[in-house]
């Protein structure tokens, strides 16, 4: 299998893990009326996210979803000092950004071919 090969695999895993995330919070939004509205528009965009850039599957594609993720990371920080049930809400999604983030920038890689400096 060659590398280009290996690194498609690896970007369709992670665009496969984002929509299962998305869809979970579509379906979650139901449980908690306060969050709802948050999980349902965090779950599209997840899914949409995952369809796009699977869609697009270029490397730029991925960089920019991983640069979504980490802004995604940073707007749930202040959520964390406020009360529950957000705290929890943005801990969780904090966890899910970094975790998305890294997975995108892994599976791609640095863009640099094999064998340059």
């Amino acid at each position: 299998m060659s590398r280009r090969s290996d690194a498609h695999g690896a970007t369709t895993v992670v665009e496969g893990v984002r929509a299962v995330i998305g869809a979970v919070h579509v379906i979650r939004a139901g449980s908690d009326r306060s969050t709802a509205t948050f999980h349902r528009v965090v779950g599209l965009r997840q899914v949409a996210q995952a369809g796009i850039t699977a869609r697009v599957g270029s490397g730029n594609a991925h960089t920019v979803g991983a640069a979504v993720d980490v802004l995604h990371g940073a707007t749930m920080l202040p959520l964390l000092l406020a009360p529950a049930p957000w705290r929890r809400v943005a801990g969780r999604q904090l966890v899910i950004a970094v975790v998305l983030a890294v997975a995108e920038i892994v599976a791609v890689g640095t863009g640099r071919r094999a064998g340059r400096r």
